[in-house]
C-alpha cells in the first residue's frame, strides 16, 4: 500500500517516555494510523521519514486491524 503521513502526534506513554501516533491517508482516501515507539527497534527506520507530507510505499496493515499500519512494514519513500 502507498500512503502519505498527514498528521503526527507526540503523546506520553503509560509505560514511560512517549510515542508517536502517525495518521496516514492512502491514494484512495482511506485513513490509517500507526503507533511508533522510539524505544522499539523498528523506530530507527521511522525517525528518518517521520514528517508530514512524506509518501511511503510498501506499507502493510496489521492482521485483523484494517485501519492500522504495521510499524514493522518494510516501506520505501516515494520520490516525487
Amino acid at each position: 500500500m502507498t500512503a502519505e503521513i498527514i498528521k503526527i502526534n507526540k503523546r506520553p506513554s503509560r509505560y514511560g517516555g512517549y510515542f508517536f501516533l502517525a495518521c496516514f491517508k492512502d491514494l484512495e482516501g482511506k485513513s490509517y494510523i500507526s503507533y511508533l515507539y522510539p524505544k522499539m527497534r523498528n523506530f530507527s527506520r521511522w525517525k528518518k521519514v517521520l514528517n508530514v507530507g512524506t509518501m511511503l510505499s510498501g506499507l502493510k496493515t496489521v492482521k485483523g486491524r484494517k485501519n492500522m499500519i504495521d510499524a514493522d512494514s518494510r516501506f520505501q519513500v516515494v520520490e516525487e
